[in-house]
Parts: structure tokens; sequence; C-alpha cells
């Protein structure tokens, strides 16, 4: 199951408890700076996915995602609490006990207007996708309507994409095979007709609308318009991930899709040239 985010309401009792202070012991990081922009991250004590720090396979999304389970550090001591023998889950435990202490009359709020609004927008686009592809769809009697999930993540829709990108392709080199046979089909059928190839031998290949058929599309076209796409599917992922990582940095699958995917659009960078 995908990881899940943090409710809003969560998120709000988590910074009205912060201080608007990294809850790191001693550290008075700002959360907020005075541009409005969250320069922090929000951190699980029990990882959020499998692979991560303190991951407890005994425990479900729900809690994962709890109150409970996560507290907002900056980022250096984020990166410090991965260290799972110097911070077990005890001790994250204990440090947001205490800083929450601290601050338990704060009167430090977040503008969330524009965060709650797009939460409450998304939650009903993704419910509305969920209806209209699953009951409502003009063709959900035939078996034909095409699956769209939105509960799928990131992930799964960018390994969706790069599936559709090889099918594409395989398509594709099945049209140059028949398009290289064509000629050698035609003759086949002129003499089931008694009809002897060798009277159109004369016409120069150039004038012959079976030879080289679509060579252009095959050999230029094709490749590079699949080249285009998948550059820039590698491009939409290192772009996607800078960002996710910098609220998910105990994801390790993401961090991995992530230290890949910019090795590849360095070697695209590098080498990736158009065929002519």
């Amino acid at each position: 199951m995908a990881r899940l985010a943090p409710k809003t309401d969560v998120l709000r009792a988590l910074f009205a408890r912060s201080g608007n202070q990294c809850a790191f012991p001693g550290c008075t990081q700002p959360l907020i700076n005075d541009k409005n922009k969250f320069i922090a991250q929000v951190c699980h004590i029990e990882a959020a996915s499998e692979g991560g720090e303190r991951f407890n396979p005994d425990g479900n999304d729900e809690h994962r995602r709890s109150y409970e389970n996560l507290l907002i550090l900056c980022y250096p001591h984020h990166i410090e609490t991965d260290d799972i023998e110097e911070y077990p889950v005890d001790r994250l435990l204990q440090i947001k006990r205490e800083h929450e202490q601290l601050f338990l009359k704060s009167d430090f709020n977040i503008d969330e207007s524009e965060l709650t609004k797009l939460s409450y927008e998304m939650g009903k686009y993704w419910s509305d996708i969920e209806r209209l592809n699953k009951f409502d769809h003009i063709f959900s009697d035939s078996g034909l309507a095409m699956d769209v999930n939105g509960r799928n993540s990131f992930f799964d829709v960018i390994a969706s994409a790069y599936d559709a990108v090889n099918g594409i392709e395989l398509l594709l080199e099945s049209f140059h095979k028949s398009d290289e046979e064509l000629k050698s089909d035609f003759a086949a059928l002129l003499i089931k007709k008694g009809i002897p190839p060798e009277l159109f031998s004369d016409i120069p290949y150039y004038e012959n609308p079976f030879e080289n058929r679509n060579w252009e599309s095959h050999n230029l076209g094709t490749p590079n318009w699949l080249q285009r796409l998948r550059i820039d599917l590698v491009h939409i992922e290192v772009k996607f991930l800078e960002e996710y990582l910098k609220t998910h940095s105990d994801d390790l699958h993401a961090k991995a899709r992530f230290e890949k995917a910019k090795k590849a659009l360095k070697e695209y960078a590098e080498t990736a040239m158009h065929v002519d």
C-alpha cells in the first residue's frame, strides 16, 4: 500500500504545539521562516514505509501518519535521528513529549487556509475520479473502460507510463515489420492471380509504394520521439522526487529511485542525440 500523507488536523496540532521550533533538544531553528515558507521536515518516529528507520511491521498506515508518530525537525536533526541505535522509538517519543510540554500554551499557528482548501478539494477530486471511473463511466457495462485509479501513488503512475512507452515501442516495431513484408506480400498476391511480379521490376524503387514503406517514420521519427518521451519521464521523476524527499527523507525506496533517475538523466544529458 502507498504511504498515506498526514491529515490536515494532525499537521495543525503538530504546528500548534511546536512553538515554531525544531523539536530536537536545545535546537531553536524555526519551522516557518520570515517569508512564511516551511523550511523543516515532518518526520516519522516509526517509518512510514518498509525499509525506513524504525519501521514497525506490526503497525498500520493510519498509526504511521498519526499525531503520535510524527514530530517536526529541522533538516540536520532529521538526518541525525536516522541513527536508530542512538535514537530508537522510545527516545524520539520522549523528545516529542518534552518539546511539546514547553509549548502547551503556545499560540503559534501556521497559515493553513490554502493547505486546508487544497486538502478538501483534492480529497473531493480523487473521490470523483473513483466514482466516475468505477461507477459512472459511460461504458461501464462494456468491460472496456480503462482503469484510472486515483489511489495509485506517483511510483505506480510513473511505472505505468514507462510500461506504456515500452508497449508503444513494441506496437511500432510490429508496424515496421509489417511494412517491410508488404512488398513480398504483394508479390505473393500477384502470383495467386497468375500475374508475374517481374512485370513491375522496371519500376524504380523510389517510385514503388511497397519499397521501404514509411522508412523515415520507422527509422527516424519513431526512435527520436520514443527517446524524447523517455527523457521527459526521467526528468519528471527527478523533479518530483527532489521535492518529495524534502518532506519524506526517510523513504528509502524513493531515495533509491531518486539516485537511479538522477544517474539516468545525467547520462541522457551527456549522450542523447537525434537519429538522422
